[in-house]
């Protein structure tokens, strides 16, 4: 799925700010509440580079890996940071901060993937994690849609295949919880999806949830720090 054309329309000058650079701006703001002092930096799933790429601007000896090799080779040239092609075995030494935005539900086993993470993160480290509430008010109303049209497509906020796990606030912080992270802070934000055409009508309610992303956003945005692995009886 994340090969060949896969990102071919971010492998474009401008691309990738036009449709992650607002997001990106986000993290890197948020990031710099927490991580003070300028250090190693990971983006894990780093698509054409451009979210390391600013992590190097504010001052982080910045990395990137990705899966995709025309992706990975063409944000290396354009943005002028090391891309490794790979997935999370391609980690290595440690870092202060590790960002997996938009990537854990996407893995085979998520709460293995932290796990190993612990281990390339320093002891005053931090990860950036983030994916969507497949129980949010706006994706319950979605879901509710393509029951009652019986169209499986309109659940626009249920990404399988392409995710292989979704979470709710409670899975995710089960996760967190088991695999020995804290959770530092939390926020939601909230990324207009619409249907386009006619079917746009359908998507009105959803918007409703912008009028309170902070509270009602579908993305869930986690800071995470070292924390003690729980007892293996309370697994």
């Amino acid at each position: 799925m994340y090969c060949g054309d896969y990102h071919a329309e971010l492998r474009v000058p401008g691309a990738t700010e036009r449709i992650f650079g607002d997001k990106f701006k986000r993290y890197v703001s948020w990031i710099q509440e927490f991580v003070p002092s300028r250090g190693r930096s990971l983006d894990i799933g780093c698509t054409t580079g451009l979210l390391p790429k600013m992590l190097k601007d504010i001052g982080f000896e910045a990395e990137g890996i990705e899966l995709n090799k025309k992706s990975a080779a063409w944000g290396s040239e354009h943005y002028g940071v090391p891309i490794r092609v790979g997935g999370f075995e391609e980690v290595r030494g440690t870092y202060d901060l590790i960002t997996v935005t938009d990537v854990l539900e996407h893995t085979q086993h998520p709460l293995h993937t932290l796990l190993s993470l612990r281990d390339h993160l320093t002891s005053n480290g931090y990860v950036v994690a983030s994916f969507p509430d497949i129980n949010s008010i706006e994706s319950r109303y979605y879901r509710l849609l393509s029951r009652l049209l019986r169209r499986g497509g309109l659940w626009r906020t249920c990404h399988i295949p392409y995710h292989i796990w979704e979470f709710t606030p409670a899975t995710a912080r089960a996760m967190f919880n088991r695999s020995g992270f804290l959770v530092r802070a939390f926020r939601r934000s909230y990324s207009r999806d619409e249907f386009g055409g006619m079917a746009k009508l359908l998507s009105v309610p959803a918007r409703l949830v912008a009028l309170a992303p902070e509270t009602l956003g579908t993305q869930m945005e986690f800071m995470l720090a070292l924390g003690s692995l729980p007892n293996a009886s309370s697994n």
